[in-house]
């Protein structure tokens, strides 16, 4: 039985739709509606009812699903164990960031490819969940006071966040902040906590804009007419961007962190070690 074909029977399953799955496997739609067809007709076993908004599982394709997904666990756990047990610094390093917005890793990441030039370096600027479990990284740096407790790391730093607006802007409604509008970072699982600060603060808090990206929300504070909350090292960039109230809404923890089975990966180590030694005051 071909790993691979357990592979794209579970993006199948999972996404419901040749095109999503296909965006998952890297690969186009073609390739996967020819392994399904492959898979059926090699062991004459229909596993999907087609449906005019995609595919779906059947009987036979339920049953199989918790298989596949037990072999899906073995074969992580054995790549991961390998990559695990690498001791060169060379080879392909997946790390995850947060978004430039929320803080700028560049001249560390700058620096750790000049230290490590046989470390391929592939970015994911993103503040969505990646799964370890599944590789979709190797490291990831977060801002959060909660990190998952089956990740291992470090908090870096600190990092204080306060709500800020254009001076301008501020002037406008002659300080009056019951008087204004914000805009406010809205992705699915932060959406709650940060508008619960905001609401604490300024129960009546008109929102005029939620979005789920940090840049969007920089750029919409930096243009005027909306106050957001901001990471205090990157609003210090703006002059034209000053503090509404001098106490921090939140400080979040700058967190480094890889799954238990990678950290000791040369090119992990290596990384993790690095970016711990890294002046962040």
């Amino acid at each position: 039985m071909d790993w691979d074909d357990i592979r794209y029977f579970l993006a199948l399953a999972r996404a419901g739709t040749l095109s999503k799955a296909a965006r998952a496997l890297g690969v186009t739609h073609v390739t996967v509606a020819r392994r399904i067809a492959r898979l059926e007709e090699g062991h004459q076993l229909r596993l999907f009812d087609r449906r005019q908004n995609g595919y779906g599982l059947n009987a036979a394709g339920e049953r199989l699903l918790v298989e596949g997904e037990s072999v899906e666990r073995v074969c992580q756990q054995f790549e991961r164990q390998m990559l695990g047990l690498s001791d060169v610094p060379e080879g392909a390093l997946t790390v995850s960031i947060p978004e430039h917005s929320l803080i700028d890793l560049t001249p560390s990441i700058t620096a750790f490819m000049r230290a490590y030039p046989g470390i391929k370096l592939t970015v994911l600027a993103t503040s969505e969940e990646l799964n370890l479990n599944q590789l979709q990284a190797d490291v990831v740096i977060r801002m959060t006071n909660t990190p998952p407790e089956l990740l291992v790391g470090r908090c870096l730093t600190q990092i204080p966040l306060y709500h800020y607006g254009r001076r301008d802007y501020l002037a406008s409604i002659q300080g009056d902040i019951k008087a204004a509008d914000w805009a406010v970072y809205a992705e699915q699982s932060h959406a709650a906590g940060e508008k619960f600060y905001l609401h604490e603060l300024f129960p009546d808090a008109h929102i005029a804009m939620c979005t789920n990206s940090n840049s969007q929300l920089l750029a919409m504070v930096r243009e005027g007419g909306v106050l957001g909350l901001l990471a205090e090292p990157i609003a210090r960039g703006y002059p034209e961007l000053v503090i509404v109230d001098k106490t921090p809404v939140v400080t979040l923890g700058l967190w480094l962190l890889t799954h238990s089975d990678l950290r000791d990966a040369a090119r992990v180590r290596c990384f993790m070690q690095f970016m711990a030694e890294r002046n962040w005051g």
